[in-house]
């Protein structure tokens, strides 16, 4: 039983050896940054009708009648069909709150409103398409958010660069601390972020509305963990 006990013991302290000759390694821990600017090939725009009226199936009506033109004209400019969705239909009663009213709420009418979500593969028709949608009845544009339909490449580049960045903070960091690189013991890439969209409002427009794509950064970032030796 004794010598039972010693092997336990024996073998319990050669593993907290082994464990604290781990946990001695030095390490460095990195996050680098990569952006790749592209020219983007491609938008979505979010358009909307929004109607008034005293009755609530005449306000229905009208942006049903609207939203029909814009399909047509989105049809007439080139716009495939699964570039097109509707992303939010909508009837809501409007209600006077006045004192005057002796705290009844008043019905003073209702608000209908639909949006879609359309996306243009041709900038160059971009401002034509939203001055024609406007022309039929569209009278909000909630967002325009530019993007690249193939995205790989400036993803893979994105990613290049960012392992690049990692490597250089960690070479200097290692050698302002007089040590040297040693293996990578970790790589975790980060998430790409993409563009952000750019928020817009418009009125209906007798003339296309002019626009700049301007460039578009991929972001990617990549944490590194690395052995450090004296």
């Amino acid at each position: 039983m004794r010598k039972l006990l010693s092997i336990i013991a024996i073998s319990i302290a050669a593993a907290g050896i082994g464990h604290a000759e781990i946990s001695k390694a030095s390490q460095l821990t990195v996050t680098g940054q990569g952006v790749a600017q592209v020219v983007p090939d491609m938008a979505r725009i979010s358009l909307g009708v929004s109607e008034r009226s005293d009755d609530a199936g005449a306000a229905f009506d009208a942006v049903a009648d609207a939203i029909g033109q814009m399909l047509a004209k989105l049809t007439e400019a080139g716009v495939d069909e699964r570039d097109v969705q509707s992303t939010q239909v909508s009837l809501s009663a409007q209600y006077d709150y006045n004192r005057q009213n002796e705290g009844v709420p008043k019905l003073v009418g209702f608000i209908a409103n639909s949006t879609l979500s359309v996306g243009v593969r041709d900038l160059t028709k971009l401002g034509a398409i939203m001055s024609a949608v406007t022309s039929v009845g569209a009278n909000e544009i909630h967002g325009l958010q530019f993007d690249i339909q193939d995205r790989n490449a400036a993803e893979d580049s994105a990613r290049s660069l960012a392992v690049k960045d990692a490597m250089s903070r960690a070479t200097v960091l290692a050698e302002a601390a007089g040590m040297k690189l040693g293996s990578v013991l970790m790589m975790q890439e980060g998430g790409d972020m993409g563009g952000r969209p750019v928020m817009m409002a418009m009125e209906r427009a007798s003339a296309d509305m002019p626009v700049a794509a301007g460039e578009l950064g991929v972001n990617s970032s990549v944490t590194m963990v690395f052995e450090l030796i004296e």
